[in-house]
């Protein structure tokens, strides 16, 4: 029973690393990933694991590891999302592994981390020790963050074509004669105050430069 245990969490994190390299690239903000809700704890400097079952757990925001921002004004661009994000972020569920979708992200502020810092802060001052104690967990450190009160997804129509449930979500937009709309549905999200809508990782462990 512990082989047959161990090989199906062995495929599942294969699976599962296999689903990042497919991933497609985003045109904006590079290896991002959307957080599952708009948030505003898990600011760049907070660290997180995910345990062999894949469940992920909140383990520290580490205060030392100081943040940075950046005001960005009106960010517009692709960004790619699993099946599984979708549904988290928008409640939308598509017959695909992926999807890629234009964002814009209205006076966007992005947090972000110096490598120095944390290199000081996790193995010089070997903060990192406290931290990384399962040895079955992977656990991973939020680098950079994008925030934002407001932000708009549209789709394309053979995206559209693809939604099992959710569509009704989604505002279209009509054509006048003679024209094509590239995305014509969309969904926006306002927040009172700005939110924490997409996140930069860092896988991170015992030895700051791991081999592969």
């Amino acid at each position: 029973m512990k082989l047959l245990v161990s090989v199906i969490l062995l495929i599942q994190s294969i699976v599962f690393a296999q689903l990042d390299a497919d991933r497609p690239a985003n045109a904006i903000y590079k290896n991002f990933k959307p957080f599952s809700t708009p948030r505003t704890n898990y600011r760049p400097g907070s660290v997180y694991r995910i345990d062999k079952n894949d469940v992920k757990y909140f383990v520290q925001d580490v205060k030392s590891i100081k943040s940075l921002t950046s005001e960005e004004s009106t960010v517009k661009g692709k960004m790619s999302f699993t099946r599984v994000e979708l549904l988290e972020c928008l409640n939308i569920d598509i017959n695909q592994d992926f999807i890629v979708t234009e964002v814009e992200i209205k006076n966007a502020t992005r947090e972000y981390t110096e490598q120095t810092n944390v290199d000081l802060v996790l193995w010089e001052n070997d903060v990192v020790e406290i931290l990384v104690v399962d040895d079955s967990s992977d656990y991973y450190l939020i680098r950079e963050t994008v925030m934002a009160k407001e932000i708009t997804y549209r789709f394309d129509s053979r995206t559209a074509d693809n939604i099992v449930t959710g569509k009704s979500n989604l505002k279209e937009k009509q054509a006048g004669e003679g024209k094509i709309v590239d995305y014509p549905l969309s969904i926006s999200k306002r927040f009172k105050e700005p939110k924490r809508l997409f996140y930069l990782e860092q896988k991170i462990g015992l030895d700051p430069y791991p081999e592969d």
